[in-house]
């Protein structure tokens, strides 16, 4: 079985504009202060690096990441190629997109993103989790109401997802957000299994 890991290492990613450097805080280093063990403290922004957005970060009252189903997370995926700089319509997805796909990673060099019309026609396609190899699902333009779109039914979002070297196709995804309640997002380990 071979396996892809595709996040990003966090304290090196992009980091949304505006948003803070994550941190390693030292508490105990071995060899001071009489230590014999590491320990370190941790502060990161629950969008950092690859990770998970809940549907409560654009829906009220809608689940928190610690609520959001497993199976948005875990089982079979499909990784499309897309063109860099492109807007995804509806047209390239009936006739790129197999039929079927429930969950769906878009490989687009970070700087592809679907139209709202396209994120619609997903939804009513059964897909349940989209991902991106980029900072955002979303491109900088307040015209883009994807987020609002995915979350509102109930599809999860993976973002910063490290996708360059993963040819397209289909695989098996892992990438369970970490279990924090009351949080609108969580950072994930995202690995990707094929047979060969």
């Amino acid at each position: 079985m071979k396996f892809y890991d595709i996040s990003r290492e966090m304290l090196s990613a992009p980091r949304y504009p505006g948003t803070e450097a994550p941190r390693v805080i030292p508490l105990m280093r071995i060899g001071e202060q009489d230590s014999h063990y590491n320990l370190s403290d941790l502060a990161f922004g629950a969008h950092t690096a690859t990770h998970c957005d809940a549907c409560w970060h654009y829906v009220k009252d809608a689940p928190d990441i610690a609520a959001m189903p497993l199976e948005h997370y875990i089982g079979t995926c499909y990784v499309m190629e897309v063109p860099e700089d492109s807007v995804i319509s509806e047209e390239y997805l009936r006739e790129h997109l197999p039929v079927g796909v429930s969950r769906l990673l878009i490989k687009g060099g970070g700087n592809s993103f679907l139209s709202n019309e396209a994120a619609e026609t997903l939804q009513k396609n059964g897909v349940i989790t989209v991902g991106t190899d980029g900072w955002s699902v979303s491109p900088l333009d307040r015209n883009s109401q994807l987020h609002s779109i995915l979350l509102g039914h109930g599809i999860a979002i993976l973002e910063q997802l490290a996708l360059s070297e993963v040819p397209e196709g289909y695989y098996t995804l892992c990438a369970p957000p970490i279990k924090i309640a009351g949080a609108d997002g969580a950072p994930c380990r995202a690995i990707l299994f094929c047979d060969s």
